[in-house]
């Protein structure tokens, strides 16, 4: 029984799973995207709305965060769609052809 529970230990560690670890944020952005607020803002703001990711492993997408606005005005957008910034695969849009 050792075995086996030191070989899930071993494969949680290996892909970042195991409940001792952080877990691994992907954060994505358009390469010239500059926000009003830093990066560690924006996820404590969207920490705050409870919808950044529990999981070991989670994604944020800034991609749609309109360019140009002050910080107030990004915080304000940032707790208005943080569904869709937490969980952008639910938003994707489809193409057809």
């Amino acid at each position: 029984m050792k075995t086996v529970i030191g070989r899930i230990a071993e494969l949680e560690d290996r892909f970042g799973t195991a409940a001792r670890k952080e877990p691994l944020l992907f954060v994505v952005c358009h390469a010239d995207q500059a926000l009003a607020l830093d990066q560690d803002k924006c996820i404590e703001i969207l920490r705050q709305t409870g919808r950044l990711p529990t999981g070991p492993v989670g994604l944020l997408s800034f991609r749609r965060v309109p360019a140009g606005l002050n910080a107030k005005e990004t915080e304000d957008y940032l707790r208005e769609h943080a569904e869709e910034i937490c969980n952008p695969r639910r938003f994707e849009v489809k193409v057809d052809g």
